[in-house]
């Protein structure tokens, strides 16, 4: 991992991919994690919130920026970005549930539902930082299985090796009745939004774009949400 020091906390990259931008205040990082962060507040602001991924809490300074006060559940295996939180973000600390430890297991091992859950596990690969198997093949089945009735999955998907985008993006989401899409200007992540009830594509872009606004994030105006009916994928 390799760690840049910014005007407004750290940068983490691998193999020349930012895996995260740790903001030590409250405010936009003007990168995909603003547009993570923006969905929690407007789809479950008050739920049980688990993440599976945490690196180095990217999403945190966001979320605190809109205010958010819901506690997180996050798992990761790798200690060392999440220590570079505590130093540097220690008032943040308290308001994340954080377990060292396998996803899957930790999926396996929960016993209280979830109102959301977000997928944004990646690791290296030869020379490049990808999504692991377990987020195409199986993680989206167990994250169906521990959310509530009305639960609802986020996907934070990076450009998938040897499937094309359609195929991917349809096997995750075939455990979920409703699922919409989200295509950034900036980066090449996919965002899957997953339900059995979702608001509108036009509904969801509209709350998304004014949480962003609200904390001035650059990402308002660089995003395209689409629906994916289930015949079309």
């Amino acid at each position: 991992m390799r760690i840049i020091r910014t005007k407004l906390g750290l940068r983490l990259s691998q193999h020349g991919v930012v895996v995260t931008e740790l903001r030590t205040s409250p405010g936009p990082t003007h990168s995909v994690f603003d547009v993570l962060a923006a969905l929690i507040m407007v789809l479950r602001p008050a739920g049980r919130i688990g993440v599976l991924g945490f690196a180095g809490g990217g999403m945190i300074a966001p979320l605190k920026a809109l205010r958010l006060q819901t506690r997180l559940a996050t798992v990761d295996l790798d200690r060392s970005s999440y220590d570079l939180f505590c130093r540097h973000c220690p008032e943040w600390v308290a308001g994340v549930d954080w377990q060292q430890a396998d996803a899957v297991q930790w999926l396996q091992r929960q016993t209280r539902e979830f109102d959301l859950l977000m997928d944004d596990l990646s690791l290296p690969y030869a020379g490049d930082v990808v999504k692991p198997d377990i987020s195409w093949n199986l993680v989206p089945q167990l994250i169906r299985q521990r959310l509530k009735p009305d639960g609802l999955a986020v996907f934070n998907l990076l450009s998938p090796s040897g499937m094309s985008w359609r195929r991917s993006v349809a096997k995750v989401s075939r455990p979920f009745q409703t699922t919409r899409v989200i295509q950034l200007d900036d980066f090449e992540n996919r965002i899957l939004v997953a339900g059995t009830e979702l608001p509108s594509a036009r509904e969801l872009g509209r709350r998304l774009r004014q949480a962003l606004r609200q904390i001035c994030s650059r990402q308002a105006g660089r995003l395209q949400v689409r629906s994916c009916p289930k015949n079309s994928l």
